[in-house]
């Protein structure tokens, strides 16, 4: 009843190339591209499964009935490669439509019911002619042709949303499309020595028996390019989640590759902009795209929305072929600072224009700054009071203790409210009310004094207007404050991690090693990295970098005191600064910290990442009496654990020969 035959042992191997396809396939079905590919391969296992079986077959009843069963495995396999097609270059949501799916249940529905009740009509199969080598011919009716028209117009839609796919996507996409095309083409051609008889062998359909080279490709495309685990899917999802706007250029500057970010900059969608030339959709980009493609360029971009950006314009190289192929435009949306530079602008344009005297003293109470008001009040200009007290217009009849009392308030760090009777440069006196606050940094420190006067001789006994000038005084001030806290917190943090930067760094330690020399206490510094981060980068991509990068930071708060100085030093390096610490207690945290890091996955992006730091420890003033010998000491030991196989913490003084 059945025999075996070369062609029989060919589309069964056919079959088995396609069930590894099927296997890798399924486990990535939590993708709906995942799923669909799964699908169709199943489809192709059956479909081979009946062929195998048809030319097995002795009987011409066994042989039709393996015909009409092998129809169910392909017909609907076209449906799920169109959706596959779909959902992996981009256009998922086509997949969600009625409509689409319409389409593919029509298509295996009306042509699995023409071949299943081909026994009724005649219009599939006519009639079946036996030839020799155990083959029969089927004789065509006019219903077979329907179905090969609408097979190949499917596979030509799947070829053309490849192709388009390859054009817009990346080049990841590009390469892993390059393979599914080549096995595409293949499978046509195959089908096309069939159905032309071009091979001189009526009734052999080479097109499952040869399908293991078709198979082949695919798993090229599986394994060669992780297909379904780099799919441009994924990465348009973890693209369209930076907050930064990027694009990328082609040599004539059009636009090749775009996130969601920087479409909305340019007011548009990302398949709209696709292939435009930047110039054309955004003439402010004009000037910049002439300079040379080779160098960076950094400027700064305005919107009609009023939003600002920094932008950052770098040439775009491949590796293979070596040699620039465009640039890639980076843009940050600053827009908070710029609005609260432009707002500490406007106060100091409101100051320069105020009704009120603003006059701004250092700590010993020498005139730094008066504006324009006070010049008017007083008679003095701004160069006959830089340098002077401001005990140049008090008019002597302002008792000792009320000066006293001031000084003392105001050193105190408080906000010193009255009224004193001054005098003009021509001798007449006036009254004023004065608001005098300290203005203090982030360390705590007084570093200036600014007074805001209001003259009151004309109105000095109205208690309303006296209520709502200090009322406005207080606003100001407190709005100069804010802003002033603001950006120093700006310039004193890292973005990313929301740790101290090296700015921080340089102001802070030389104040630090003076307390300590001074107190006679040590200070252990521990210097750490991520180990092997770009391969982080390169793997997962810089975003999925930027979250690791910030849950270091994370633990590196968890496991420090209040005290201490936890800065990112730069790129995956960390500096933390244990004040009263000695170098084996500094140790101790460290190897903690190393441990619970070591320990503690990172989840992202439905990945999970495993990181293990190196470190170095350096104590001062035991290993330097200065900061940057000390910072030196604690960089050589980092690099000694990492010379040594790093996921390790390394003490300077153990290190037998210093380098």
């Amino acid at each position: 009843m059945f025999i075996i035959t070369p062609i029989v042992v060919s589309s069964f191997i056919s079959m088995i190339v396609f069930a590894m396809i099927t296997i890798v396939a399924w486990q990535r079905r939590h993708e709906l591209s995942g799923y669909y590919f799964a699908m169709w391969a199943s489809c192709n296992i059956f479909w081979m499964a009946m062929v195998t079986l048809g030319f097995a077959a002795t009987t011409i009843p066994l042989k039709v009935f393996f015909a009409t069963l092998d129809a169910w495995g392909y017909l609907p396999g076209f449906s799920f490669l169109l959706l596959f097609a779909l959902s992996f270059t981009g256009y998922e949501h086509i997949t969600q439509k009625s409509w689409m799916k319409a389409i593919a249940v029509f298509f295996s529905i009306s042509n699995l019911s023409i071949i299943s009740t081909n026994s009724w009509h005649r219009l599939y199969w006519s009639d079946f002619i036996p030839q020799a080598n155990n083959v029969i011919l089927f004789e065509h009716g006019p219903a077979f042709s329907y179905t090969v028209i609408s097979g190949y117009a499917l596979i030509l839609s799947v070829l053309i949303v490849f192709t388009i796919g390859a054009f817009r996507g990346s080049s990841i996409m590009k390469r892993q499309t390059r393979w599914l095309v080549a096995a595409l083409l293949t499978f046509i051609f195959l089908n096309v020595v069939y159905q032309t008889n071009i091979a001189q062998m009526p009734g052999v359909d080479w097109t499952a028996a040869t399908s293991s080279l078709f198979g082949l490709m695919v798993l090229l495309a599986l394994y060669g390019d992780k297909l379904l685990d780099i799919s441009p899917i994924a990465r348009n999802k973890l693209i369209n989640s930076l907050s930064d706007g990027m694009i990328a250029l082609d040599l004539n500057n059009r636009i090749i590759d775009i996130n969601r970010s920087a479409a909305a900059v340019l007011e548009n969608t990302e398949d709209a902009l696709l292939g435009k030339n930047l110039e054309g959709v955004f003439p402010r980009f004009g000037s910049e795209l002439k300079n040379d493609p080779e160098k960076e360029v950094k400027f700064e971009l305005s919107t009609n929305d009023q939003h600002f950006y920094d932008v950052l314009i770098s040439p775009l190289r491949e590796e293979w072929p070596k040699g620039l192929v465009g640039r890639l435009i980076i843009l940050r949306d600053v827009t908070e600072r710029k609005q609260t530079e432009l707002r500490l602008l406007q106060l100091h344009k409101a100051v320069e224009q105020s009704p009120v005297s603003v006059v701004i003293t250092d700590i010993k109470g020498n005139i730094e700054y008066v504006n324009p008001f006070f010049s008017q009040l007083t008679g003095y200009q701004l160069n006959e009071v830089i340098g002077k007290n401001p005990r140049i217009i008090q008019s002597g009849n302002t008792s000792p203790e009320t000066y006293e009392k001031m000084w003392q308030t105001i050193q105190s760090g408080k906000v010193w409210r009255g009224e004193l009777l001054n005098k003009k440069k021509n001798g007449e006196p006036y009254w004023e009310v004065e608001m005098i606050a300290p203005v203090i940094d982030s360390e705590g420190a007084i570093v200036n004094y600014i007074a805001i006067k209001e003259d009151v001789t004309a109105q000095k006994e109205s208690d309303a207007k006296l209520r709502d000038a200090y009322t406005k005084l207080e606003d100001q001030m407190r709005e100069i404050q804010e802003l002033q806290d603001e950006l120093r917190e700006q310039a004193i943090r890292d973005p990313l991690t929301k740790l101290h930067n090296r700015h921080y760094l340089k102001e802070t330690l030389s104040r630090e090693l003076s307390r300590a020399l001074r107190e006679k206490y040590p200070v252990s510094f521990l210097m750490l990295d991520i180990d092997l981060f770009k391969r982080v980068n390169d793997t997962y991509g810089h975003a999925t970098g930027d979250f690791v990068l910030r849950d270091l930071a994370d633990h590196l708060i968890k496991f420090t005191r209040t005290g201490d100085i936890v800065c990112r030093y730069g790129g995956e390096e960390f500096l933390v600064a244990f004040p009263n610490t000695k170098e084996k207690d500094a140790f101790l945290i460290a190897d903690r910290l190393r441990e619970s890091i070591q320990g503690t996955p990172i989840y992202v992006d439905h990945h999970m990442i495993s990181i293990t730091i190196s470190a170095g420890i350096s104590e001062f003033p035991t290993h330097g009496h200065y900061e940057a010998l000390i910072l030196d000491t604690a960089d050589k030991a980092l690099y000694h654990a990492k010379h040594n196989g790093r996921n390790q913490v390394v003490l300077w003084s153990k290190i037998k020969t210093p380098f």
